[in-house]
């Protein structure tokens, strides 16, 4: 049986180190202020919760839909992040109750 690819191995795989790394840094951080703020968030929310720049932010939207390019900000990998967060908190019961929509297509 073969392993998955990790988030960082895939945004490396598409980006290089550099811009992978950069990438995967821009998930994590669109995470960290979707948790923050409590629901799904805009780009202009973004900047403005870590009080960068709207430009700098295009930019990392930008690097993101060339590793990701079907997808529109790393929301959907935030929300899948939140929900195994969540479940995990809540054990095997937590894992058991997530939505089916969180399935990757």
């Amino acid at each position: 049986m073969t392993r998955e690819p990790t988030l960082i191995e895939v945004c490396i795989a598409h980006g290089g180190i550099r811009k992978g790394a950069r990438i995967c840094t821009f998930i994590t951080q669109w995470t960290m202020a979707s948790q923050a703020i409590g629901h799904e968030i805009t780009l202009e929310e973004f900047a403005d919760w870590w009080k960068d720049p709207r430009s700098t932010s295009y930019r990392y939207q930008q690097e993101f839909r060339e590793c990701f390019p079907h997808l529109k900000n790393p929301q959907a990998i935030a929300n899948l992040t939140l929900a195994r967060l969540e479940a995990s908190q809540h054990g095997v019961t937590g894992v058991g109750s997530l939505p089916a929509s969180l399935i990757p297509a």
